[in-house]
């Protein structure tokens, strides 16, 4: 990196904290226009998810000489109390000047030199660490054949009955044929922990799978509705036509019935309940067994629950939390330890034991899920809460 590495990261903070000047505005514009890496760099810096994401792991390494930073830079910035889960790297939390302090941490080099001299070091302390989830699932043909996506070179990976199907940018696509056959064929997606992935269906629904859930789909389907069953956590915006109905189900435990909107379904098996969150449109959630349950419709920002065969409806849903898994974070606030690390068992691919009992303790908090699981544990740890690592095995330790 150039010698002025410390200039620009304190006008990329000015930029940050909105207070360039117009000569600054000017270098810093220069700066960008001078070659792709610079521009790459530019946009990484500025982007709240990949900062808060950096601000994050700097902070896991060095989090008091970080609050003295800042409380330097941004005298009105005020560390919070040892709270569970302290959220220092969002920056909803910070705010852009203490961002911007960050980035002027270690004379404005540490992105581009010392995390780079680092590295290898990093890697080698962490090389038996627990690496975070990624793209990957198995297709399950009709026929009984699986394929193993994450295994596979782009382009058409199979013809099932009325439809190619195509591997393109991890996603998986079905392009619909003419097809005179009525018998319905049907594929099955499936990602294990650690894995997640995207399907195209073939009336151009689009649905993203999350860690450990599945979807079950005809290659074509039917004329007068379109029916698919799932497990796990499934988001979904789903194609609009009026003269065919989408029905999502859930075993013979929930049923949702949409003609084109965005919702999220969480219906995994150790959770306390199926909830279904609409992001919009309007969907109807029907409690089964049987399809003669209770019903009710929601509006955009509701959440319905089922447990058991009770329908309840949250008037108001928290869909940035609800959404986060599809966009690459963890939303831990007001969580319990064991919905943490239920997340953390399917994503990380691991098995959580407690060792003296649960602890009662409850986060807040948003992060990356690309990061290593070692230094995930290391930001849990400044709870009550302690951990220990034995292969992939997780044993939660009361401090």
């Amino acid at each position: 990196m150039r010698e002025n590495s410390h200039y620009i990261a304190e006008l990329i903070g000015k930029y940050l904290d909105n207070s360039l000047t117009a000569e600054e505005q000017q270098a810093l514009t220069e700066w960008t226009n001078d070659s792709e890496t610079n521009r790459a760099l530019f946009a990484e810096m500025t982007d709240e998810r990949q900062l808060t994401a950096r601000l994050q792991q700097l902070y896991a390494y060095d989090s008091d000489r970080i609050i003295r930073k800042i409380s330097a830079a941004v005298p009105e910035f005020a560390a919070p109390q040892v709270v569970p889960m302290r959220s220092y790297g969002s920056l909803k939390k910070w705010g852009w000047a203490a961002a911007a302090a960050v980035i002027l941490l270690a004379g404005g080099t540490y992105f581009w030199s010392t995390h780079q001299q680092n590295r290898g070091r990093e890697l080698a302390v962490h090389q038996a660490d627990i690496k975070p989830g990624t793209q990957g699932a198995v297709l399950t043909l009709a026929d009984g054949s699986q394929l193993i996506l994450d295994s596979m070179n782009t382009g058409v990976i199979a013809s099932q009955k009325g439809a190619s199907v195509i591997l393109a940018s991890g996603e998986l696509i079905y392009d619909p044929t003419a097809s005179k056959n009525s018998e319905l064929d049907y594929n099955t997606m499936t990602t294990p922990k650690g894995r997640q992935f995207q399907v195209t269906l073939p009336d151009g629904t689009r649905a993203w799978l999350n860690a450990a859930s599945s979807i079950r789909y005809p290659t074509t389907f039917a004329a007068n509705e379109r029916r698919v069953e799932v497990t796990g956590e499934v988001y979904f915006e789903v194609a609009k036509n009026v003269n065919s109905p989408f029905f999502v189900t859930v075993g013979n435990k929930a049923a949702i019935e949409v003609l084109g909107t965005s919702f999220n379904v969480n219906a995994y098996t150790n959770e306390a309940a199926i909830r279904t969150t609409l992001a919009d449109g309007s969907v109807r959630v029907i409690a089964l067994p049987g399809g003669k349950g209770s019903s009710l419709v929601l509006k955009p920002g509701q959440q319905a629950a089922i447990s058991g065969q009770q329908l309840t409806l949250a008037s108001k849903a928290d869909l940035e939390k609800v959404m986060a898994w599809k966009n690459g974070l963890f939303n831990f606030d007001g969580a319990s330890l064991e919905e943490v690390m239920r997340q953390l068992e399917r994503w990380y691919d691991i098995e959580v034991v407690y060792e003296n009992g649960i602890p009662q303790t409850r986060f807040i908090g948003e992060m990356s899920r690309q990061i290593a699981l070692t230094d995930l544990l290391e930001i849990l740890k400044r709870t009550e809460v302690d951990f220990r690592v034995e292969g992939r095995q997780l044993i939660v330790l009361n401090k």
